[in-house]
């Protein structure tokens, strides 16, 4: 279908102000986000980890943990590349620790296709669910972030920690992680 008729047929089945509009700026502690709608990963032992009863779209209500760091990267972002091996540390860190039963992680591929993120994933950099928004829509809605992006947000969508680059200090991070969710 061509592009034009696609966006036509959008704005004919959409109502005017069913789509949410994008913010303004990038979310900060004490921010509520306007509610996300995910791609739930294609494996069946990810959507298990983030307590999702099948493959359907979700939100973060539906998360199994009260807490979730959710990172914002780029398929092809050098930065993020440089943060995964770090961010796959602390998801280790967070299930020796126990935290995991509190706060879950989870990736945004900005513009990642299905297919990008099943090769990003095949790869081993991310051993936590990676989902795509090959539309960009989630990034929109959190105010087109550079990447990585990282917040830790509550299951009712309050932003509790947001850092925009690269996280450096994992430990300090960590410590803030358990200092914020227990």
């Amino acid at each position: 279908m061509h592009l034009r008729a696609v966006t036509a047929l959008v704005f004919l089945l959409c109502p005017l102000g069913a789509l949410p509009a994008a913010a303004e700026e990038l979310p900060k502690p004490g921010d509520t986000l306007a509610p996300l709608v995910l791609t739930a990963p294609a494996d069946k032992a990810e959507q298990g980890y983030l307590g999702l009863a099948g493959g359907t779209p979700f939100g973060l209500k539906d998360l199994g943990a009260p807490f979730v760091l959710l990172e914002v990267i780029g398929v092809y972002c050098p930065q993020c590349h440089q943060q995964a091996p770090k961010f796959g540390q602390l998801f280790k860190r967070l299930k020796r620790s126990g935290l995991d039963k509190r706060i879950r992680m989870l990736a945004v591929a900005a513009g990642g296709t299905p297919m990008e993120v099943a090769y990003l994933k095949e790869q081993g950099a991310y051993p936590f669910p990676v989902v795509p928004d090959e539309g960009y829509v989630v990034h929109k809605l959190l105010a087109e972030p550079k990447t990585p992006f990282t917040m830790i947000v509550s299951r009712e969508g309050e932003v509790r920690f947001a850092h925009l680059g690269v996280i450096e200090d994992v430990d300090g991070f960590f410590a803030e992680i358990k200092r914020l969710v227990e």
